[in-house]
């Protein structure tokens, strides 16, 4: 005889035989041990989890010869006892189990000619007429609407068992004529257990490592596991090791992953670089090893997660020891940002010329990554940037002295600002670690990074940014004996209290020259006046006036006005005579419409000088308007062709 392959030898002939579809199997038992079978059957899901093994087991059961009625224990295929219908199905060549594949036979000409011509024949020898439709997906529309009759009221002898990987193709109106059966992908651990029971049974020699490798190689199939376990066998000598599976398999080894990690969170590209190197040597191929990556970082985000749950991580390909240790490397983030970059680049792999290229670039992008900040740390750090500025106390390194240029005053200074001090982590853009240079005055220096702020008590906030400048030059301040203000420690701007205390005003040397009321008067400019206003408003000012204000006005002029504003006084008290006042300006808007007496109009000659332009404009009467109405002066005056 032949050689069989394991995934044909190894198909289950029980239901107890089928791996990790027990709800399925155990619905299935109880429907033929109590009568209660359906009579159109829809199976569901990945490939190579039990679909069509299913449909066969249920076909055996319906029809055994062992019992009278339908048997949840069919025959195998292994015993020598076996009924003559359990054997014919299990070897595909019953003559009342039709099996046949529906991408083969499409068309609504092939249904009718298979299903519905020979559908009212009764079987031949057993109890049930069976038909096995596999990938009915297949099938065109007018196939389906051809079978929805015979699918609702089929004959009482008549079973549909029908399966597929794409379960959205098929219409409603055929799923709700079937009893619908969904199969999962089957768990690493129990493919392992049935692999190892089929690596004793041929006495396969191979370490439980190797085993685990080729179980995950399946993804969740039995049969890819039992296709990839018939490849190593064929690849290997006496002894199967994990390298030999990941040789044959061309799968990324868990070594091979974790230095790809190892380099990520390390910022070696280069190691990174010599992995696909190996790769390339190897002979594998880049789109395998970019899926286990992917899975690699996907099981690395699950321990994060969610570590104390098991069944979540059957995937895995390193013990739960080795995956803390490495996700201990990153954030959830940061595999969050690897497994969508990575998903870009295998995509690209699949249709790029050159895979080593795109598979170098997306790694180097992974480490690349480890320099991007989360923008919730960003916006925390702008906070509190904004908190300190507010606050007027920003220092960059809080363990530097305070310079006098760096001196900040507050009106009140027994109120102290809080004070937020920032390592260099924690600011998002540069800033200078060093103090600015101090400076004297009539010296040149360079400043960078200031940011002058007044603070005033109880009233508001006022900052002032000043620009970048490259070596200013400071002049010497006009007086060297300028006395420093001192202010009062209550509330500013009130009605009842002063501003700046009187003991400043009166250490002025230089006094402000006497202003008399007329050359004080004042244009209403609705405009002008309501921006001052809330420019004081801004500044803190209540616009209450100053509590003696004449007062105020005395010690900066540095004397005492009469009451007529003629006289000024000097503040020794000997009266000397002012200058008269200046007479008040009056001004009128002057009517642009009205002209001037005429003046007659100069005759040109046929070539006139300069000096006749300049006359004939200057008693032109349009011209005239014009200069009164803009107050324009004749710069030029030339003869047009």
């Amino acid at each position: 005889m032949s050689y069989q392959v394991i995934a044909r030898k190894w198909r289950p002939q029980t239901f107890e035989e089928v791996t990790g579809q027990e709800a399925i199997t155990q619905t299935l038992r109880n429907a033929l041990e109590h009568d209660r079978l359906h009579h159109a059957y829809l199976f569901s899901g990945a490939r190579g989890v039990g679909k069509t093994t299913t449909a066969r087991l249920l076909a055996k059961a319906l029809n055994c010869h062992k019992t009278q009625t339908p048997n949840p224990q069919p025959c195998s295929f292994n015993d020598e006892n076996a009924c003559a219908s359990c054997r014919e199905i299990s070897e595909s060549r019953s003559i009342d189990v039709l099996e046949f594949d529906a991408a083969s036979h499409t068309k609504v000409e092939e249904i009718r000619d298979i299903i519905l011509e020979s559908i009212n024949i009764s079987p031949a020898r057993d109890r049930y007429k069976i038909f096995i439709i596999d990938e009915v997906h297949m099938l065109s529309t007018s196939s389906f609407n051809a079978l929805l009759k015979t699918l609702e009221e089929p004959p009482p002898n008549v079973e549909f068992i029908m399966a597929t990987t794409e379960l959205h193709k098929v219409p409603d109106t055929i799923l709700s004529r079937c009893q619908e059966f969904e199969f999962r992908t089957i768990a690493v651990h129990k493919i392992f257990e049935r692999l190892k029971l089929i690596a004793e049974a041929e006495n396969v020699n191979i370490s439980d490592e190797a085993l685990k490798e080729i179980a995950r190689s399946g993804e969740g199939s039995m049969r890819d596991a039992q296709s990839n376990f018939d490849q190593v066998i064929s690849f290997s000598g006496e002894r199967i090791e994990v390298k030999d599976v990941t040789t044959a398999l061309g799968l990324a080894s868990a070594e091979m992953l974790t230095r790809i990690s190892t380099a990520i969170a390390e910022n070696r590209p280069k190691e990174a670089l010599r992995v696909v190197d190996e790769l390339i040597s190897r002979g594998q191929d880049l789109r395998n090893f970019s899926r286990d990556l992917l899975s690699f970082f996907r099981d690395l985000l699950v321990f994060k997660m969610a570590g104390d749950a098991e069944n979540l991580l059957d995937t895995a390909i390193l013990s739960r020891e080795e995956m803390q240790t490495h996700a201990a490397m990153f954030s959830e983030s940061d595999l969050i940002r690897f497994f969508n970059s990575l998903s870009e680049t295998e995509t690209k792999l699949k249709e790029a010329t050159q895979t080593r290229y795109v598979l170098e670039i997306g790694l180097v992008k992974l480490i690349e990554m480890r320099r991007v900040a989360p923008i919730e740390k960003l916006l925390e750090r702008i906070a509190k940037l904004e908190i300190a500025l507010s606050n007027g106390n920003f220092q960059a390194n809080p363990v530097q002295a305070t310079t006098p240029t760096q001196e900040k005053k507050t009106l009140n200074p027994e109120i102290k600002p809080r004070n937020y001090n920032f390592s260099g982590d924690d600011v998002p853009f540069p800033v200078s670690e060093s103090p600015n240079v101090s400076f004297q005055p009539g010296s040149n220096a360079k400043i960078e990074n200031i940011a002058v702020i007044e603070t005033v008590e109880k009233v508001g906030i006022v900052e002032k940014n000043v620009k970048k400048m490259e070596n200013p030059v400071f002049e010497e301040p006009p007086f060297d004996d300028f006395p420093e203000p001192t202010f009062s420690n209550t509330e500013i701007f009130s009605q009842n209290k002063p501003i700046i205390s009187e003991d400043f005003l009166s250490s002025v040397k230089f006094k402000l020259p006497a202003i008399s009321s007329e050359e004080l008067e004042h244009f209403d400019d609705n405009k002008l006046d309501d921006a001052f206003e809330n420019k004081l408003e801004r500044l803190g000012d209540n616009l209450f006036p100053f509590k003696d204000a004449e007062k105020l006005a005395q010690t900066l002029i540095g004397g005492v006005l009469s009451q007529n504003g003629n006289v000024f006084e000097t503040a020794n008290g000997n009266g000397t005579a002012a200058a008269p006042a200046k007479a008040k300006p009056i001004f009128e808007i002057p009517d642009f419409d009205t002209d001037d007496a005429e003046i007659e109009l100069p005759v040109l000659s046929e070539n006139p000088t300069q000096e006749e332009l300049l006359a004939y404009a200057k008693a032109h009467p349009l011209v005239r308007k014009t200069l009164r109405t803009f107050r324009g002066k004749i710069i030029e005056v030339k003869k047009l062709d």
